[in-house]
């Protein structure tokens, strides 16, 4: 069954990272509800979180593809929990 995911990726704050990850997204005909990108403390790695919809092989195949990207040092989803808060911040945001 199809549902909105939330993909948390931390990525080397590198130029062209956010265009290589979007790029796969694109080339294989994956939608993206919605992404944020942001520097995390440390200024060499931003964090990516992307609201994809898709059912869980789809999303493994995304995590999969996501994670041979070179600058990607990591892909996770956030639990309930952090994705509550994250979804809160989002709407914070957009109003």
């Amino acid at each position: 069954m199809e549902h909105l995911h939330m993909l948390s990726i931390l990525v080397r704050n590198k130029s062209g990272v956010l265009q290589r990850i979007t790029g796969l997204f694109s080339s294989r005909g994956y939608n993206i509800q919605s992404i944020y990108a942001g520097q995390t403390k440390n200024p060499a790695i931003s964090r990516i979180i992307i609201e994809v919809p898709g059912d869980d092989f789809i999303i493994n195949q995304v995590k999969n593809q996501v994670n041979k990207l070179v600058d990607v040092i990591e892909i996770s989803e956030p639990d309930a929990d952090a994705a509550q808060a994250m979804q809160q911040a989002r709407e914070n945001i957009i109003r």
